[in-house]
């Protein structure tokens, strides 16, 4: 850190923030430096400066920087430290320059404190000081002095009956909300897999919405199909006056309200400056950000688009709360082990919201036996060593490796497809599989489990069992058809729908591969948990309804993970 004096600091660091941000600060119709605030008329927009008054008078105050919005009124204030001193030092002295301000005006300004390394925000109307990445552009900062005057001061939770009838899914919408109604900006739920986790998340951006409190909102997910999820079945059903865009390629479109985006695609645009050397997203972009699969995303890969925007964010997970990483907690400000809101596979499978897999899981076992190939446990420590260094433990990639050379073999594929045609649950007609998933360890795998489809039972003509692979242009054509239509019952899949698929009708799972993580062995059981009452298509079905699923473990996973189902 260099040892910047205070004039210093204004002209080679604080100068150079507000200009990436939009801000001209040699404009004086948007920036006044050394205004002072004993000596302004604020109310009739005459701003006197340094050298307009004398420095040394007793009755005089100079705010560094004044910020000014699109009619010229005081929007906030900038206290400036020398490089090494903390810029908090500067609270007290910029709250007398506020109050000055808000005698004459009627209006509080928004005050930054900030030594040039540091930046520091105070809304002091509605949250106490926080650390920022960067300054706000105009038209965020504006937006947040509009929403600050005319949101409900004390707003009444109604959450929408249309978006979320379950009893639990409001209670958990409720106590979001009314953690956000306490001044606390960031909250983490933890939902079973088809509990209904992005209604529930429509709720409560239709509740802060027309409280007043939000305007744009952004949707992060970690996979292209969590997106579309919550863009289509969220975004498309529940606000469809609402402009909105899914921000695909690295494009985005300001002037929408509400985006969906992998977190993978947003990474390219957030940091993007234009030809003028301006961001395109300042950290006041957003009002609010959900983080789908939280877990998953905020660790250092990821980690600089959720401390660069500053909005009030709160993330979403199906991973058991016992297994949720410890520095997820930390990250959304809750307790270890207890999230803002929670509603446990427990919990719904007694309400009768999910299925239990408990009940009926096959007794399935391989005819062959691989010696010294298990699951790798890893430590909590190991984990967050992985995650650091952007590694996720959960996505071990098998291609090319000799378990793979040792799974697929054909002998075994076979092995397996009979098993399973032996002893799957059937549909309504009792002589075809209910809807299926696979769980291979690699393409080839997948293709050698097709391939005993199509030699063990060829009077179904290609289309009892499909292989859906993320480099498949067409997987997306692939999974709908899954979801919608009769064929194909069996989706044999690498990864690609391990999570984040919702097609309630599955009534029999596959393990053909060990699953090397608990969390997302738990995440791939919650694939076939969803209830009766959720299915559309009861001709799938055992006998026209689904009281269980059924499990096939070729690699004893359970016994591993010490779930005894």
């Amino acid at each position: 850190m260099l040892d910047l004096n205070e004039f210093q600091t204004r002209k080679l660091k604080i100068d150079v923030l507000l200009k990436e941000q939009g801000w001209d600060v040699g404009d004086r119709s948007k920036v006044v430096l050394e205004v002072d605030t004993k000596q302004s008329d604020f109310k009739k927009q005459v701003y006197k400066q340094v050298n307009e008054t004398l420095r040394n008078d007793a009755e005089s105050k100079y705010a560094d920087y004044l910020l000014l919005d699109g009619t010229g009124k005081p929007l906030a204030i900038i206290e400036a430290k020398r490089t090494t001193k903390d810029p908090i030092l500067g609270q007290k002295q910029a709250e007398e320059y506020a109050d000055d301000i808000k005698t004459q005006t009627g209006k509080d300004v928004f005050i930054y404190l900030s030594n040039g390394y540091e930046i520091w925000l105070w809304d002091r109307e509605r949250y106490g000081v926080r650390q920022v990445k960067a300054f706000y552009s105009l038209i965020d900062l504006e937006r947040l002095f509009y929403q600050r005057e005319n949101s409900k001061p004390e707003p009444e939770i109604d959450i929408d009956g249309s978006i979320v009838d379950r009893a639990k899914s409001i209670e958990v919408a409720t106590r979001v909300v009314e953690h956000i109604h306490k001044g606390h900006r960031k909250a983490l739920i933890v939902m079973a897999t088809g509990t209904g986790k992005t209604r529930v998340a429509m709720a409560i951006i239709d509740q802060l919405i027309r409280e007043g409190r939000v305007q744009r909102v952004l949707f992060l997910t970690d996979r292209k199909t969590l997106r579309k999820q919550a863009y289509d079945k969220g975004f498309m059903k529940f606000f469809q006056e609402e402009g909105k865009e899914v921000i695909l390629s690295g494009n985005y479109d300001p002037n929408k309200r509400l985006y969906a985006s992998t977190i993978q695609t947003f990474q390219e645009i957030y940091a993007r400056k234009d030809i003028n050397g301006r961001y395109i997203i300042s950290p006041g972009a957003f009002d609010l950000i959900f983080s789908d699969e939280a877990h998953r995303s905020i660790y250092s890969k990821w980690k600089g688009i959720f401390t660069y925007l500053d909005a009030i964010q709160i993330g979403l997970t199906a991973t058991p709360a016992d297994m949720v990483e410890r520095d997820t907690f930390r990250f959304f400000e809750c307790e270890e082990g207890a999230p803002t809101a929670l509603y446990s596979y427990e919990d719904a499978v007694r309400d009768g919201v999910l299925c239990d897999f408990r009940k009926n899981v096959s007794g399935a076992r391989t005819y062959f036996q691989i010696e010294g190939i298990k699951p790798v446990d890893l430590t909590e420590g190991e984990r967050e060593e992985l995650l650091k260094k952007g590694i996720d433990p959960d996505e071990i990639n098998f291609e090319g490796t000799e378990l793979e050379k040792k799974v697929a073999i054909k002998g075994t594929s076979e092995a397996i497809v009979r098993e399973f045609m032996d002893n799957c649950l059937t549909d309504q007609t009792g002589t075809l599989p209910a809807k299926t998933i696979f769980f291979a360890i690699s393409k080839m795998h997948a293709k050698r489990l097709w391939e005993a489809f199509e030699k063990l039972y060829p009077r179904y003509k290609g289309q009892l069992a499909r292989i859906i692979v993320s480099e498949d242009s067409r997987a997306q054509n692939l999974i709908k058809s899954f979801e919608t239509e009769s064929f194909p019952r069996i989706a044999i899949s690498v990864d690609m729908m391990d999570t984040g698929i919702d097609v309630p009708e599955v009534c029999n799972l596959v393990f053909a591969k060990p699953v090397f993580s608990k969390i997302k062995f738990w995440q791939m059981l919650g694939r076939g948990t969803r209830a009766d009452g959720a299915c559309e298509h009861r001709e799938w079905l055992p006998e026209g309804k689904k009281e269980y699923f059924k499990v096939f473990d070729f690699w004893n996973n359970f016994e591993y993970w010490n779930m005894n189902p």
